[in-house]
Protein backbone atom coordinates (compact mmCIF):
# COMPACT_ATOMS: atom_id res chain seq x y z
CA UNK A 1 0.00 0.00 0.00
CA UNK A 2 1.35 3.42 -0.85
CA UNK A 3 1.50 6.53 1.29
CA UNK A 4 -0.91 9.34 0.40
CA UNK A 5 0.37 12.92 0.46
CA UNK A 6 -1.92 15.01 2.65
CA UNK A 7 -2.31 18.68 1.72
CA UNK A 8 -4.34 21.66 2.87
CA UNK A 9 -6.63 20.95 -0.10
CA UNK A 10 -7.30 17.24 0.55
CA UNK A 11 -6.95 16.68 4.30
CA UNK A 12 -10.67 16.94 5.06
CA UNK A 13 -11.60 14.45 2.34
CA UNK A 14 -8.89 12.02 3.47
CA UNK A 15 -10.12 12.21 7.07
CA UNK A 16 -13.80 11.83 6.23
CA UNK A 17 -13.33 9.35 3.39
CA UNK A 18 -11.10 6.84 5.17
CA UNK A 19 -12.34 4.12 7.49
CA UNK A 20 -8.95 4.18 9.24
CA UNK A 21 -6.29 6.81 8.63
CA UNK A 22 -2.85 7.23 10.17
CA UNK A 23 -0.93 10.42 9.46
CA UNK A 24 2.79 11.04 9.83
CA UNK A 25 3.24 14.79 10.41
CA UNK A 26 6.84 15.76 9.64
CA UNK A 27 9.18 18.48 8.35
CA UNK A 28 12.36 18.43 6.27
CA UNK A 29 14.50 19.92 9.04
CA UNK A 30 13.27 17.47 11.72
CA UNK A 31 15.99 14.95 12.65
CA UNK A 32 13.68 12.62 14.61
CA UNK A 33 11.28 12.60 11.61
CA UNK A 34 14.09 11.16 9.51
CA UNK A 35 14.26 8.18 11.90
CA UNK A 36 10.53 7.45 11.84
CA UNK A 37 9.75 8.09 8.16
CA UNK A 38 11.41 4.89 6.85
CA UNK A 39 9.55 2.80 9.43
CA UNK A 40 6.22 4.45 8.59
CA UNK A 41 6.74 3.95 4.85
CA UNK A 42 7.89 0.34 5.29
CA UNK A 43 4.84 -0.51 7.39
CA UNK A 44 2.56 1.19 4.86
CA UNK A 45 4.11 -0.84 2.07
CA UNK A 46 3.68 -4.09 3.99
CA UNK A 47 0.17 -3.45 5.30
CA UNK A 48 -2.22 -6.24 4.35
CA UNK A 49 -5.23 -4.19 5.47
CA UNK A 50 -6.66 -2.13 2.61
CA UNK A 51 -8.99 -0.39 5.07
CA UNK A 52 -6.05 1.54 6.56
CA UNK A 53 -4.86 4.64 4.70
CA UNK A 54 -1.34 5.90 5.42
CA UNK A 55 -0.70 9.60 4.83
CA UNK A 56 2.18 12.04 5.27
CA UNK A 57 1.70 15.72 6.05
CA UNK A 58 4.53 18.25 5.68
CA UNK A 59 3.80 20.59 8.60
CA UNK A 60 5.84 23.47 7.15
CA UNK A 61 4.14 23.51 3.74
CA UNK A 62 0.61 22.47 4.72
CA UNK A 63 -0.04 24.77 7.66
CA UNK A 64 -3.84 24.78 7.58
CA UNK A 65 -4.03 20.99 7.89
CA UNK A 66 -1.35 20.94 10.61
CA UNK A 67 -3.11 23.73 12.49
CA UNK A 68 -6.48 21.96 12.32
CA UNK A 69 -4.91 18.96 14.09
CA UNK A 70 -3.18 21.25 16.63
CA UNK A 71 0.31 19.99 15.79
CA UNK A 72 2.83 21.46 18.25
CA UNK A 73 5.84 19.15 17.88
CA UNK A 74 7.37 16.80 15.34
CA UNK A 75 7.09 14.08 14.44
CA UNK A 76 3.46 13.67 15.41
CA UNK A 77 1.30 10.70 14.48
CA UNK A 78 -2.47 11.05 14.27
CA UNK A 79 -5.05 8.29 13.89
CA UNK A 80 -8.59 8.90 12.66
CA UNK A 81 -11.23 6.18 12.59
CA UNK A 82 -14.57 6.85 10.94
CA UNK A 83 -13.63 10.53 10.61
CA UNK A 84 -12.94 10.91 14.35
CA UNK A 85 -9.56 11.58 15.90
CA UNK A 86 -8.90 8.56 18.12
CA UNK A 87 -5.20 8.88 18.94
CA UNK A 88 -2.38 11.40 18.67
CA UNK A 89 1.18 11.25 19.96
CA UNK A 90 4.51 12.94 19.32
CA UNK A 91 8.06 11.73 19.30
CA UNK A 92 10.37 9.37 17.45
CA UNK A 93 9.50 6.29 19.52
CA UNK A 94 9.87 3.64 16.78
CA UNK A 95 8.67 0.69 18.95
CA UNK A 96 5.50 2.62 19.83
CA UNK A 97 4.95 3.55 16.19
CA UNK A 98 5.21 -0.11 15.17
CA UNK A 99 2.87 -1.16 17.99
CA UNK A 100 0.22 1.46 17.13
CA UNK A 101 0.29 0.63 13.40
CA UNK A 102 0.12 -3.12 14.12
CA UNK A 103 -2.90 -2.56 16.37
CA UNK A 104 -4.62 -0.39 13.75
CA UNK A 105 -4.05 -2.95 11.01
CA UNK A 106 -5.32 -5.86 13.14
CA UNK A 107 -8.37 -4.00 14.48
Amino acid sequence: MSVEIMTDANYQSLISGSKKLIIDVWADWCGPCKRTTPVFEEMAGNSPNDQVVFAKLDADNQRAAASSMKITSLPTFVIFQGGNLTKKWSGADVPRLRKEIDALIKD
